[in-house]
């Protein structure tokens, strides 16, 4: 009988401490993808301008490469040009953030953002 109490409490330990990490209903969750701030994450830093939200979020984006050029803006699917373009935007108006290495922005979007790309997608 002894023996069988060790794994009922082990289980009993896992199966709490899962609950205990999942947040209430109607709360949000900030989440910590690498290519991504989602607006949960963004709600943190709505008081700044976006690129200072990104300085303080994932400072690694703002990093350019040697031999290579700046990640080119995106804001909701159009070319809006270069890293200065985030200053006039407020955190607090972007629902995403997405970032996009020189490999994978220029399958999308062809030559020219070989630094690769910052996409904002703003609430519209």
């Amino acid at each position: 009988m002894r023996a069988l109490r060790i794994p009922v409490i082990l289980a009993l330990v896992l199966i709490l401490g899962a609950c205990a990490t999942t947040a209430p209903p109607g709360t949000t969750v900030p989440s910590r993808s690498g290519d991504v701030i989602s607006a949960g994450e963004l709600e943190t830093v709505a008081q700044f301008n976006v690129l200072e939200a990104l300085r303080r979020l994932r400072p690694t984006w703002l990093r350019v490469r040697s031999r290579s050029t700046p990640p080119v803006v995106f804001i909701d699917g159009m070319r809006r040009g270069s890293l200065e373009t985030l200053q006039d935007f407020r955190a607090s108006e972007i629902v995403e953030i997405r970032r996009r290495s020189g490999t994978d922005a220029t399958t999308l979007y062809g030559t020219g953002v070989g630094g690769g790309t910052i996409e904002l997608t703003t609430r519209r």
